[in-house]
């Protein structure tokens, strides 16, 4: 289970087509606290697959207006409400799981293997 899935379920429930958010609501909302990185560099908040964003993105939800030194983020609503069931999540696919874990752990993707036992 990631570690963001609050957060995942947070937007997921709501309904708005933006949420503007201190860093300190986020880490209310995950119960615990965002690494330094997302306190220092707007590339922490980028949508780009990785394991923090796949969060917001499995969602419908995308970062912008990243502000490191007033810590604040705004996500807006990219999904198709009428697709989305608020109580659902899209599921995890084996490429997301692959690009989360070669993001947590800073290798590639193509050194990442998911064995499967069925």
């Amino acid at each position: 289970m990631s570690k963001y899935l609050k957060l995942t379920l947070h937007l997921a429930e709501l309904d708005a087509s933006a949420w503007e958010t201190s860093f300190e609501e986020v880490e209310d909302v995950l119960g615990l606290p965002l690494p330094g990185s997302a306190r220092q560099y707007p590339a922490w908040w980028a949508n780009q697959g990785r394991a923090q964003s796949l969060a917001w993105e499995s969602a419908g939800w995308h970062t912008t207006a990243v502000d490191v030194e007033r810590q604040k983020v705004t996500f807006i609503y990219v999904g198709d409400r009428e697709e989305a069931d608020a109580a659902s999540v899209r599921p995890l696919t084996i490429s997301d799981a692959k690009a989360g874990l070669a993001a947590h752990f800073g290798v590639s993707i193509e050194s990442i293997e998911i064995l499967i036992r069925g």
